[in-house]
């Protein structure tokens, strides 16, 4: 298997064992547990109007100085919007891709700092990336978080766009 040359590659090391572990941001899109590494985190922001077409998964977001493409991921990946509940705050996740272009995610609920070693963290197979709709992850991490065990998706920020 050929291994893909990325930026979630680039900031984390999976084939050189270690027992420092490394930081990856945590949240929740439908029943997915996904994450980034929190070396492409620019910040997390509360939400604010978007603009667009509303036909995508794209928009636009004016974020303090600039304007910025938002990418709702529940409309990415289930095709639907979000339903909208009275307990969510939605936020954003500002990113950037290898490019240097920052982006952002829209999320509900405030996402997570979590700890992960190398060694919990596994390339997904091309058959399973080409074939589902998570065509944006790279790699699964299996974690154990408030003692639940929880698979988490990596996501890769050059996917996205």
């Amino acid at each position: 298997m050929a291994l893909h040359s990325s930026s979630v590659d680039a900031s984390i090391q999976v084939s050189q064992p270690s027992v420092r572990p490394e930081k990856f941001l945590l949240f929740a899109v439908g029943k997915l547990n996904l994450a980034l590494p929190i070396a492409l985190v620019v910040k997390i922001l509360p939400h604010s109007p978007v603009h667009g077409s509303g036909l995508s998964s794209t928009g636009l977001v004016n974020l303090e100085n600039r304007s910025v493409t938002m990418v709702d991921l529940y409309r990415r990946f289930f095709g639907v919007s979000q339903p909208p509940t009275a307990s969510t705050k939605q936020y954003f996740i500002l990113t950037k891709n290898r490019s240097g272009e920052e982006f952002c995610l829209l999320v509900n609920n405030a996402p997570t700092l979590l700890d992960v070693l190398p060694q919990q963290i596994r390339q997904l197979p091309d058959s399973y990336r080409q074939n589902d709709t998570l065509q944006s992850a790279s790699h699964v991490m299996l974690v154990e978080e408030q003692s639940e065990k929880l698979t988490v998706f990596l996501l890769d920020p050059d996917l996205l766009l």
